[in-house]
């Protein structure tokens, strides 16, 4: 063997090594770039909402008998074998009636053949149940509430534990649904209300407006892997430190962030994202697959994600942003969400600690994706300054 040749067999690794040890911390993250399916399942289904269906068959059930009575009879009393008091209340009774002038505790399940309306003020740890319409008057606290049709919640009304109804859940300004609150058709909560798991086909956050639709250029421009990307071969790119996509362009791939990331204006990413750093989406955005954060998440106004979301920190939505489909239901998870009034969700959200529908600031509205809004939502550290600009 030649001294060339060994030479070149000692030479050729080393520069291998070499050329790859930049992107070392990237190539550790190969089996963490999120599937189309990474959300836990306990995100999917609440433990709440299963109790919340498991209560409704045994009251089906178990009060049969007890409602088709109530239609003749008004008012049935009677206690469970634990000692729980209940009451049956029929078609043409009401509860304020059969409660004392300056009562503000009740201590009994309450099983309404038809609607019934909750008194304001009233405060009821034990289970409350309408064959119809369930009204929750205004400052009222419910533990757990169920209906087979719509319910609504009264302003500054607040459920402790869970909600469920067949139809829709209405939420008043101020109101707290606290625990889960699942609906068979679709849950809309006003300005300044909080939440933390809510589940429906449809989830309306604020002022009911017709969605604008992204204004996006008519052909994106596709992006080229930075510098700072190592390409496996398998639809990734394994980027080390920050990235930014620019405004109007379109990026084809899988992304695996070690740093920050932001996407610009109008822009389109097709593959799932995980980011290990701040996620800042500007507005017209368009992500089409997974999503993944191990930081914070802000998104500008009137932006779209299709998949499922996982934050770490906190999401914060503009106006107008729309997260899943009617065809694809989907599930965001963060340990805070705040969402500007306007925005909707298809599937499931959980916030972990905190959910709340913010108004939308009288600087921004009108100006969607205006330049204040683009400076609130774009974190400290954020890679490219120059995407944070007005719309003109």
């Amino acid at each position: 063997m030649s001294s060339l040749s060994l030479a070149a067999q000692v030479f050729l690794p080393l520069a291998t090594c070499a050329l790859l040890t930049p992107f070392w911390p990237a190539l550790r993250q190969w089996r963490s770039a999120p599937p189309p399916s990474f959300m836990p399942k306990d995100a999917r289904r609440s433990d709440w909402d299963t109790t919340a269906r498991v209560e409704q068959e045994h009251i089906q059930h178990g009060f049969a008998k007890l409602l088709e009575l109530s239609v003749r009879d008004g008012v049935i009393r009677g206690a469970h074998e634990d000692g729980t008091a209940f009451m049956v209340l029929g078609p043409r009774s009401h509860l304020s009636e059969q409660l004392p002038a300056s009562a503000r505790y009740l201590r009994m399940q309450v099983i309404a053949a038809r609607h019934l309306d909750i008194p304001g003020e009233l405060v009821c740890d034990r289970l409350i149940f309408a064959q119809g319409k369930l009204n929750i008057a205004h400052n009222a606290i419910l533990k757990t509430a169920l209906s087979q049709r719509d319910a609504a919640v009264g302003p500054r009304a607040r459920i402790r534990q869970w909600i469920r109804a067949e139809g829709r859940i209405d939420a008043a300004e101020g109101a707290a649904l606290q625990g889960c609150a699942s609906a068979g058709r679709e849950i809309t909560l006003a300005r300044r209300t909080r939440f933390e798991q809510l589940l429906a086909p449809v989830l309306s956050f604020g002022r009911c407006e017709p969605l604008r639709v992204p204004a996006a250029p008519a052909h994106l421009i596709p992006m080229q892997a930075p510098g700072n990307a190592f390409i496996p071969g398998d639809g990734r790119w394994i980027i080390d430190g920050d990235m930014s996509i620019p405004p109007g362009h379109g990026v084809n791939a899988r992304l695996v962030v070690s740093g920050s990331l932001l996407v610009g204006t109008g822009s389109r990413v097709r593959g799932d994202v995980h980011v290990m750093g701040d996620l800042v989406i500007h507005h017209d955005a368009t992500l089409n697959g997974a999503v993944r954060c191990d930081g914070n998440m802000r998104i500008g106004e009137c932006c779209r994600l299709a998949g499922p979301v996982q934050v770490t920190g906190q999401i914060a939505a503009g106006s107008q942003t729309v997260f899943g489909s009617a065809e694809q239901l989907t599930t965001v998870i963060a340990s805070e969400i705040r969402l500007q009034e306007g925005c909707m969700a298809h599937g499931a959200m959980w916030a972990q600690h905190r959910g709340e529908v913010l108004m939308e600031s009288a600087q921004t509205s009108g100006q969607p994706g205006g330049q204040q809004n683009a400076q609130q939502i774009a974190p400290q550290g954020t890679p490219s300054p120059i995407f944070v600009s007005a719309r003109t």
